[in-house]
């Protein structure tokens, strides 16, 4: 009986220092890559380069994740690598921007997810637009005064900006309010002062029930949880103090999940995280997609052993052509 071959796996990773180690699903991957006897390098940015188009970094084999324990660094070509898992979170700058290009320069040879150019090419926040019925009332805008009429509208308004996550820079805005207009502006203005495109959506107060992450393996669902807002908050992100809870999927929703499935495993998308207020899909998470650890708790499974299958299985595919 053939032994199972064994892969040296890369994971492109932020800092160990600046993870949230309470929602963190890339450790949970990584021991379950090791337990089954693979190794696994540590990479960031910093280390990566490209040098007369070959795409070169500095590695660090994983020794442990608790706490994270590195060997030494070794350089060299990131074809040596079987495949590389790109976990860095937003924000979606132009350094993140950048990073998709270089790993557009990675061989053939390496699996790679999820892909450079589905992050470069699915924005989290304006992918549902694909799926208009299935969505809240939204708009994309770089006109205050588009905005302030939005909100007049819908009376309550959530509004994001483009290239974040966990809940950081939403906003709640009341269409009554007698100063939204300077409100919006100000809004709508970046950390530098320069005018940005928002994103707009009708208010859901589905969301006091609310915000199912549904976790995609290509086009299966294969865990969700339900993230409520901690009192006094219409926030349901768990960096923002939601709870978590458990739930189930609607028949709607697993439908949702299987034709958005379908379109981000074509787009070069293997893990992916659905958002569902009140049924209504508000965000495509394809970046670093995350909350495996709460899935498990309320589930009572442990989905890291699914993901790993599906990843194992990708890089056998890529093997036998």
């Amino acid at each position: 009986m053939m032994e199972p071959a064994q892969y040296l796996m890369g994971f492109l990773m932020d800092p160990y220092q600046t993870l949230n180690l309470e929602t963190d699903t890339s450790l949970l991957c990584i021991d379950e890559l090791q337990r089954r006897g693979h190794r696994v390098f540590w990479l960031e940015t910093a280390n990566l380069d490209l040098v007369n188009g070959e795409l070169q970094a500095g590695l660090r084999e994983v020794l442990a994740t608790s706490p994270l324990r590195l060997g030494a660094e070794e350089s060299g070509p990131l074809s040596r690598l079987d495949g590389l898992l790109i976990r860095k979170d937003p924000p979606f700058d132009d350094s993140y921007l950048h990073l998709t290009y270089l790993l557009d320069f990675l061989p053939p040879g390496v699996v790679c997810v999820n892909s450079p150019r589905a992050l470069r090419n699915i924005n989290e926040k304006l992918a549902t637009f694909h799926w208009p019925a299935y969505c809240p009332d939204s708009l994309v805008t770089f006109n205050p005064n588009r905005l302030l009429s939005f909100a007049r509208r819908y009376q309550r308004i959530v509004v994001k900006p483009l290239d974040e996550c966990s809940g950081r820079g939403i906003r709640f805005f009341n269409g009554a309010d007698p100063d939204l207009a300077s409100q919006l502006v100000d809004v709508m203005r970046s950390i530098d002062g320069r005018q940005r495109y928002m994103l707009a959506q009708e208010y859901l107060p589905a969301v006091s029930a609310g915000d199912k992450r549904v976790y995609l393996l290509g086009q299966q669902p294969v865990g969700w949880v339900n993230r409520i807002p901690a009192p006094g908050s219409d926030l349901a992100n768990i960096h923002q103090g939601a709870r978590c809870e458990a739930t189930e999927l609607t028949n709607h929703e697993r439908e949702v999940c299987t034709q958005v499935g379908q379109w981000l495993l074509a787009q070069g998308v293997l893990l992916a995280g659905l958002d569902f207020i009140g049924g209504r899909l508000t965000e495509i998470n394809v970046t670093s997609p995350s909350a495996v650890r709460q899935i498990n708790a309320v589930m009572q499974v442990k989905l890291e052993i699914q993901l790993v299958d599906g990843l194992l299985e990708s890089l056998d595919r890529a093997q036998s052509r």
